[in-house]
């Protein structure tokens, strides 16, 4: 199975957990599907980290396809993506990333998506973000609880949190970069685009373009 076979198919677990997250689906429909849009390789690149905490210089797409580094040389032009991923994931395994706290970091991604690219022009959109931070605030309450079950003092878990949310501008940084490849690969036909992911990519790289966004449509959404 191809990586981007697998992209595709992780798209469509991502967007069944993120309907699950208490709150989600209580925002507009357009909200939902803009923040998926917005971040959904951010996602796939932190479950891919959490995958593969416990192998050390191996990257975990799915039980049946491991890559260590030589290995990913096969793969043209990621090495630097490949090594960069290598190095965020080796930073968790010092943190000693939980379960818990993984899934607070991947929900803060979602969330935290589309707060700064605009500032709200009508009540409705004041509205709408302000659901946005108070799930999000909910999100950080829970990040915060489960950091304080680690029985760190009370120092160190001030800390821990620092740590683990400054790596997720180096997981931006990442996915940034393995847009642009995809997109080169897209366009060099290089790679197969399968349909969820080549609706997500488009959207992105209109979006990223200033062009008119061709966001995943309502009926893909609501059948994932």
């Amino acid at each position: 199975m191809s990586l981007t076979n697998l992209a595709d198919k992780e798209l469509v677990l991502m967007i069944s957990w993120a309907k699950k997250i208490p709150g989600f689906v209580e925002l507009s429909l357009a909200d939902q599907i803009h923040l998926l849009k917005c971040c959904w390789l951010e996602i796939l690149m932190l479950g891919l980290m959490w995958r593969s905490v416990d192998h050390p210089g191996k990257l975990i797409f799915s039980p049946d396809f491991k890559l260590n580094r030589e290995e990913g040389q096969c793969v043209e032009g990621i090495m630097e993506i490949f090594d960069m991923l290598l190095a965020a994931t080796s930073r968790f395994r010092e943190l000693k990333l939980q379960r818990e706290e993984y899934v607070c970091l991947k929900a803060m991604i979602l969330l935290n998506s589309n707060l700064c690219t605009s500032s709200p022009q009508t009540a409705e959109e004041l509205e709408s973000r302000n659901k946005m931070l108070r799930l999000l605030d909910s999100v950080i309450d829970a990040l915060v609880w489960a950091i304080s079950k680690l029985g760190l003092s009370t120092q160190e878990q001030t800390l821990h949190l620092g740590h683990l949310t400054m790596l997720l501008s180096h997981i931006r940084h990442v996915s940034n970069k393995g847009m642009d490849h995809l997109s080169t690969m897209k366009r060099k036909n290089v790679v197969l685009v399968y349909d969820l992911l080549l609706e997500m990519l488009d959207a992105n790289t209109s979006s990223s373009s200033s062009q008119p966004s061709s966001s995943p449509s309502s009926d893909t959404y609501c059948d994932a």
